[in-house]
């Protein structure tokens, strides 16, 4: 098992930002965990799982959330 760590460099944080206001959220770390999931297909766990699932419903695609 790995763990990925992006860095939110400027392409990364306009998709996050264009995430946001499709959204209507305000939280950037969870659109960045989302975007990232989103680009490289992985699951996400967290304890967050109503704010992740709308970021994921905002981008129109579905995103495996494990809820702990």
């Amino acid at each position: 098992d790995t763990v990925a760590i992006d860095p939110l460099d400027a392409p990364a944080a306009r998709l996050t930002g264009a995430l946001l206001a499709r959204a209507g959220g305000s939280d950037v770390i969870d659109a960045s965990v989302v975007t990232g999931a989103l680009r490289r297909g992985d699951a996400v766990i967290t304890s967050d799982r109503n704010d992740l699932t709308r970021l994921a419903e905002a981008a129109g695609r579905r995103l495996e959330i494990v809820a702990i």
